[in-house]
Protein backbone atom coordinates (compact mmCIF):
# COMPACT_ATOMS: atom_id res chain seq x y z
CA UNK A 1 0.00 0.00 0.00
CA UNK A 2 1.68 3.27 -1.16
CA UNK A 3 1.51 6.50 0.71
CA UNK A 4 2.69 10.18 -0.74
CA UNK A 5 3.76 12.51 1.85
CA UNK A 6 5.05 16.19 1.25
CA UNK A 7 6.06 18.49 4.34
CA UNK A 8 4.66 22.18 3.33
CA UNK A 9 4.18 25.77 5.03
CA UNK A 10 0.76 25.85 7.28
CA UNK A 11 -0.19 28.52 4.86
CA UNK A 12 -0.59 27.02 1.46
CA UNK A 13 -3.02 24.62 3.37
CA UNK A 14 -5.82 25.47 1.59
CA UNK A 15 -3.93 26.11 -1.76
CA UNK A 16 -2.52 22.12 -1.50
CA UNK A 17 -6.17 20.97 -0.22
CA UNK A 18 -7.28 22.13 -3.59
CA UNK A 19 -4.70 21.19 -6.23
CA UNK A 20 -4.94 17.95 -4.49
CA UNK A 21 -8.34 17.51 -4.49
CA UNK A 22 -8.58 15.40 -7.67
CA UNK A 23 -7.50 12.40 -5.78
CA UNK A 24 -10.54 12.23 -3.55
CA UNK A 25 -10.73 13.92 -0.09
CA UNK A 26 -10.60 11.45 2.13
CA UNK A 27 -7.56 10.33 0.86
CA UNK A 28 -5.74 13.48 1.59
CA UNK A 29 -4.47 13.41 5.47
CA UNK A 30 -2.82 17.13 6.55
CA UNK A 31 -1.01 17.03 10.02
CA UNK A 32 0.44 20.14 11.74
CA UNK A 33 3.66 19.72 13.51
CA UNK A 34 3.99 20.90 16.73
CA UNK A 35 5.61 24.03 17.70
CA UNK A 36 6.09 24.81 13.67
CA UNK A 37 4.19 26.84 10.79
CA UNK A 38 4.27 23.26 8.72
CA UNK A 39 1.82 20.31 8.19
CA UNK A 40 2.88 17.15 6.34
CA UNK A 41 0.47 16.19 3.46
CA UNK A 42 0.15 12.64 2.86
CA UNK A 43 -2.60 10.81 0.12
CA UNK A 44 -2.96 7.08 1.18
CA UNK A 45 -3.45 4.14 -0.67
CA UNK A 46 -2.24 5.33 -4.50
CA UNK A 47 -1.34 3.22 -6.98
CA UNK A 48 1.96 3.28 -8.99
CA UNK A 49 0.67 5.49 -11.82
CA UNK A 50 -0.47 8.03 -8.75
CA UNK A 51 2.81 7.69 -7.16
CA UNK A 52 4.59 8.56 -10.46
CA UNK A 53 2.28 11.74 -10.98
CA UNK A 54 2.35 13.03 -7.80
CA UNK A 55 6.16 13.10 -8.02
CA UNK A 56 6.08 14.64 -10.78
CA UNK A 57 3.93 17.50 -10.29
CA UNK A 58 4.49 18.05 -6.84
CA UNK A 59 8.05 16.16 -5.40
CA UNK A 60 7.64 14.81 -2.20
CA UNK A 61 7.86 11.22 -1.45
CA UNK A 62 6.55 7.63 -1.74
CA UNK A 63 6.28 5.32 1.12
CA UNK A 64 5.47 1.41 1.30
CA UNK A 65 2.98 0.95 4.11
CA UNK A 66 3.25 -2.83 3.65
CA UNK A 67 6.75 -2.23 4.60
CA UNK A 68 5.95 0.36 7.73
CA UNK A 69 4.16 0.49 11.14
CA UNK A 70 2.11 3.66 10.51
CA UNK A 71 -0.51 5.00 12.50
CA UNK A 72 -4.11 4.59 12.23
CA UNK A 73 -4.89 5.48 8.60
CA UNK A 74 -2.79 2.03 7.76
CA UNK A 75 -4.99 -0.02 9.38
CA UNK A 76 -8.35 1.87 7.78
CA UNK A 77 -6.48 1.82 4.34
CA UNK A 78 -6.12 -2.10 5.00
CA UNK A 79 -9.19 -2.45 6.46
CA UNK A 80 -7.87 -4.12 9.29
CA UNK A 81 -8.65 -3.61 13.12
CA UNK A 82 -8.15 0.10 13.65
CA UNK A 83 -4.45 0.55 15.73
CA UNK A 84 -4.46 3.89 17.73
CA UNK A 85 -0.77 4.75 18.79
CA UNK A 86 -0.04 0.72 19.47
CA UNK A 87 -1.65 1.44 22.77
CA UNK A 88 -5.75 0.57 21.44
CA UNK A 89 -6.93 -1.32 18.86
CA UNK A 90 -10.06 -0.85 17.43
CA UNK A 91 -12.34 -3.68 16.13
CA UNK A 92 -15.98 -3.17 14.20
CA UNK A 93 -17.47 -6.85 15.15
CA UNK A 94 -17.92 -8.86 18.64
CA UNK A 95 -15.49 -10.68 20.60
CA UNK A 96 -15.20 -13.87 19.69
CA UNK A 97 -17.14 -16.20 21.99
CA UNK A 98 -14.73 -17.85 24.65
CA UNK A 99 -11.45 -15.45 23.48
CA UNK A 100 -9.48 -13.71 26.09
CA UNK A 101 -10.40 -10.39 27.71
CA UNK A 102 -7.75 -8.11 25.99
CA UNK A 103 -7.82 -4.36 27.70
CA UNK A 104 -5.97 -2.98 24.97
CA UNK A 105 -9.18 -4.14 22.17
CA UNK A 106 -12.49 -2.05 21.73
CA UNK A 107 -15.17 -3.73 20.14
CA UNK A 108 -17.37 -1.44 18.14
CA UNK A 109 -19.91 -2.87 16.09
CA UNK A 110 -21.43 -1.02 13.04
CA UNK A 111 -24.89 0.23 13.85
CA UNK A 112 -27.07 3.22 13.21
CA UNK A 113 -25.11 5.13 16.24
CA UNK A 114 -22.14 7.27 15.07
CA UNK A 115 -18.58 6.44 15.48
CA UNK A 116 -17.12 2.98 14.99
CA UNK A 117 -13.33 4.54 14.63
CA UNK A 118 -13.24 4.59 10.63
CA UNK A 119 -14.27 8.38 10.03
CA UNK A 120 -11.74 11.18 10.17
CA UNK A 121 -13.33 12.93 12.97
CA UNK A 122 -13.73 9.92 15.79
CA UNK A 123 -10.32 8.53 14.64
CA UNK A 124 -9.15 12.26 15.10
CA UNK A 125 -10.41 12.02 18.35
CA UNK A 126 -8.65 9.02 19.57
CA UNK A 127 -5.56 9.59 18.52
CA UNK A 128 -5.38 13.21 19.73
CA UNK A 129 -7.03 11.26 23.40
CA UNK A 130 -4.28 8.50 23.37
CA UNK A 131 -1.67 11.29 23.04
CA UNK A 132 -2.44 13.44 26.07
CA UNK A 133 -3.93 10.85 28.35
CA UNK A 134 -1.75 10.77 31.49
CA UNK A 135 0.29 7.92 31.72
CA UNK A 136 -0.24 7.87 35.41
CA UNK A 137 -2.40 9.08 38.34
CA UNK A 138 -6.53 10.13 38.67
CA UNK A 139 -7.94 12.09 35.57
CA UNK A 140 -11.87 12.28 34.58
CA UNK A 141 -13.22 12.42 31.12
CA UNK A 142 -16.30 13.67 29.77
CA UNK A 143 -17.55 12.76 26.15
CA UNK A 144 -19.76 15.40 25.19
CA UNK A 145 -21.89 13.68 21.95
CA UNK A 146 -20.84 10.11 22.31
CA UNK A 147 -22.19 8.19 19.92
CA UNK A 148 -21.35 4.80 19.89
CA UNK A 149 -19.38 5.33 23.23
CA UNK A 150 -15.89 4.28 21.76
CA UNK A 151 -14.18 8.04 23.29
CA UNK A 152 -15.85 7.05 26.67
CA UNK A 153 -14.60 3.35 26.69
CA UNK A 154 -11.26 4.46 25.24
CA UNK A 155 -10.98 6.65 28.19
CA UNK A 156 -11.36 3.68 30.36
CA UNK A 157 -9.03 2.01 28.74
CA UNK A 158 -6.29 4.74 29.27
CA UNK A 159 -6.88 5.07 32.64
CA UNK A 160 -9.41 7.37 33.43
CA UNK A 161 -11.25 7.23 36.45
CA UNK A 162 -14.47 9.06 36.25
CA UNK A 163 -16.06 9.40 32.77
CA UNK A 164 -19.46 10.71 31.51
CA UNK A 165 -20.67 10.57 28.60
CA UNK A 166 -23.87 11.79 26.37
CA UNK A 167 -25.67 12.45 23.69
CA UNK A 168 -29.36 13.79 22.34
CA UNK A 169 -30.28 10.61 20.30
CA UNK A 170 -31.61 8.08 22.56
CA UNK A 171 -30.27 5.22 19.91
CA UNK A 172 -26.89 6.62 20.46
CA UNK A 173 -26.99 6.01 24.24
CA UNK A 174 -28.93 2.63 23.77
CA UNK A 175 -26.19 1.78 21.36
CA UNK A 176 -23.20 3.41 24.02
CA UNK A 177 -24.55 1.48 26.95
CA UNK A 178 -24.08 -1.73 24.55
CA UNK A 179 -21.32 -1.02 23.31
CA UNK A 180 -20.33 -0.44 27.12
CA UNK A 181 -21.38 -3.58 28.36
CA UNK A 182 -19.48 -5.26 25.55
CA UNK A 183 -16.59 -3.97 26.17
CA UNK A 184 -16.74 -4.87 29.91
CA UNK A 185 -17.15 -1.02 30.89
CA UNK A 186 -19.72 -0.48 32.90
CA UNK A 187 -18.39 1.51 35.25
CA UNK A 188 -19.04 4.38 32.70
CA UNK A 189 -22.06 7.16 33.32
CA UNK A 190 -23.95 7.01 30.31
CA UNK A 191 -27.02 9.40 29.62
CA UNK A 192 -29.07 11.27 27.14
CA UNK A 193 -28.80 15.22 27.61
CA UNK A 194 -29.46 18.37 25.68
CA UNK A 195 -25.56 19.98 25.24
CA UNK A 196 -27.17 22.85 24.65
CA UNK A 197 -28.39 22.53 28.27
CA UNK A 198 -25.64 20.58 29.67
CA UNK A 199 -24.84 21.65 33.24
CA UNK A 200 -21.19 20.11 33.56
CA UNK A 201 -21.12 17.92 37.07
CA UNK A 202 -18.05 18.73 38.08
CA UNK A 203 -14.83 19.50 36.11
CA UNK A 204 -12.77 17.44 33.79
CA UNK A 205 -9.22 17.27 33.10
CA UNK A 206 -10.02 16.50 29.45
CA UNK A 207 -13.68 16.99 27.65
CA UNK A 208 -14.68 15.66 24.26
CA UNK A 209 -17.01 17.89 21.82
CA UNK A 210 -17.05 15.61 18.62
CA UNK A 211 -19.99 18.07 17.69
CA UNK A 212 -20.67 20.03 13.75
CA UNK A 213 -19.19 23.06 13.87
CA UNK A 214 -22.31 25.46 14.31
CA UNK A 215 -23.66 23.25 17.24
CA UNK A 216 -19.80 23.46 19.21
CA UNK A 217 -20.13 27.37 18.81
CA UNK A 218 -23.58 27.16 20.66
CA UNK A 219 -22.15 24.73 23.17
CA UNK A 220 -19.45 26.28 23.92
CA UNK A 221 -20.18 28.32 26.54
CA UNK A 222 -21.71 25.79 28.38
CA UNK A 223 -19.03 22.86 27.55
CA UNK A 224 -15.97 25.14 28.75
CA UNK A 225 -16.44 25.84 32.56
CA UNK A 226 -16.14 21.53 32.55
CA UNK A 227 -12.55 22.13 31.54
CA UNK A 228 -10.30 22.00 34.56
CA UNK A 229 -7.66 24.51 34.41
CA UNK A 230 -4.78 23.36 32.87
CA UNK A 231 -7.14 20.84 31.14
CA UNK A 232 -7.67 20.22 27.90
CA UNK A 233 -10.57 19.92 24.89
CA UNK A 234 -10.74 17.69 21.79
CA UNK A 235 -12.60 19.35 19.84
CA UNK A 236 -13.78 17.55 16.06
CA UNK A 237 -16.56 17.55 13.55
CA UNK A 238 -15.34 20.57 12.05
CA UNK A 239 -15.15 21.36 8.35
CA UNK A 240 -12.39 23.26 7.53
CA UNK A 241 -14.47 26.62 6.67
CA UNK A 242 -15.18 26.17 10.26
CA UNK A 243 -12.12 26.32 12.02
CA UNK A 244 -11.20 30.31 12.56
CA UNK A 245 -14.72 30.42 13.76
CA UNK A 246 -14.64 27.87 16.52
CA UNK A 247 -11.33 29.51 17.17
CA UNK A 248 -12.23 32.69 17.39
CA UNK A 249 -15.42 31.31 20.00
CA UNK A 250 -12.50 28.96 21.96
CA UNK A 251 -9.90 32.68 22.00
CA UNK A 252 -13.43 34.19 23.24
CA UNK A 253 -13.62 31.98 26.29
CA UNK A 254 -9.83 32.92 26.84
CA UNK A 255 -8.65 29.14 25.67
CA UNK A 256 -5.42 28.14 23.73
CA UNK A 257 -5.48 25.94 20.32
CA UNK A 258 -2.36 23.74 20.72
CA UNK A 259 -2.87 21.30 17.76
CA UNK A 260 -5.07 21.78 14.46
CA UNK A 261 -5.15 18.15 12.32
CA UNK A 262 -7.25 18.15 9.25
CA UNK A 263 -7.54 14.58 6.98
CA UNK A 264 -9.79 15.50 3.99
CA UNK A 265 -12.31 18.41 4.95
CA UNK A 266 -12.57 17.10 8.32
CA UNK A 267 -10.41 18.94 10.98
CA UNK A 268 -9.56 17.81 14.79
CA UNK A 269 -8.27 20.62 17.24
CA UNK A 270 -6.78 20.65 20.72
CA UNK A 271 -7.47 23.62 22.89
CA UNK A 272 -6.32 24.38 26.94
CA UNK A 273 -7.63 26.05 29.43
CA UNK A 274 -5.16 28.38 30.07
CA UNK A 275 -7.21 31.37 32.62
CA UNK A 276 -10.28 31.07 34.67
Amino acid sequence: MLVWRKISSEKWLDSWQERLAFLGWERLVSTQIASSRRVRLEIFDITANESTLLLKLFGGEIRDLKHSTADWVRSVVLKRPISIRGRLRIVNDQPIPGAAFDSSTIYIPANLAFGTGEHATTAGCLRLLTDIAPKSGDWEFLDAGTGTGILAIAALRLGATRILAFDFDATAIRVAKANAHLNKADGLKLFRADVLKYRPEGSFDVVAANLYGDLFRKAASRLWPAVKLGGRMIISGLMRDQVERVSEKINELRGQIGIKRTRGKWVTMLAQRTEN
